[in-house]
């Protein structure tokens, strides 16, 4: 069974944020940095991953990914603070340390 990651990328001071499912997560979120920095043409580039849920079935993530761009903002925020309290930035280095790579 393939896995599916739900991930929340945000901007440097956590004023947007962006959510996403993917299969590829290396990818899925370099990608998704690099539309989401051409599509706001402005400096709030989304450069930060700050949440990650692994999801076995892609009707599950997706379910999963309305659900959460349809909560409210303090919700959100309570999410990623109950797994990183700091809104530190989750590098794609660690991710591939870790062995979220398809490859």
């Amino acid at each position: 069974m393939a896995n599916y990651y739900l991930y929340i990328l945000s901007s440097r001071h956590h004023r947007h944020l962006s959510i996403g499912v993917t299969p590829d997560l290396v990818t899925g979120i370099g990608n998704q940095r690099i539309m989401v920095s051409r599509r706001l043409r402005k400096k709030r580039v989304l450069q930060k991953l700050v949440y990650i849920e692994t999801i076995d079935c892609v009707e599950e993530a997706v379910e999963r990914e309305v659900e959460l761009k349809r909560a409210p903002r303090n919700q959100i925020n309570k999410l990623v603070e109950s797994v990183n309290p700091g809104w530190d930035s989750i590098s794609l280095r660690e991710l591939v340390a870790a062995g979220f790579s398809r490859s």
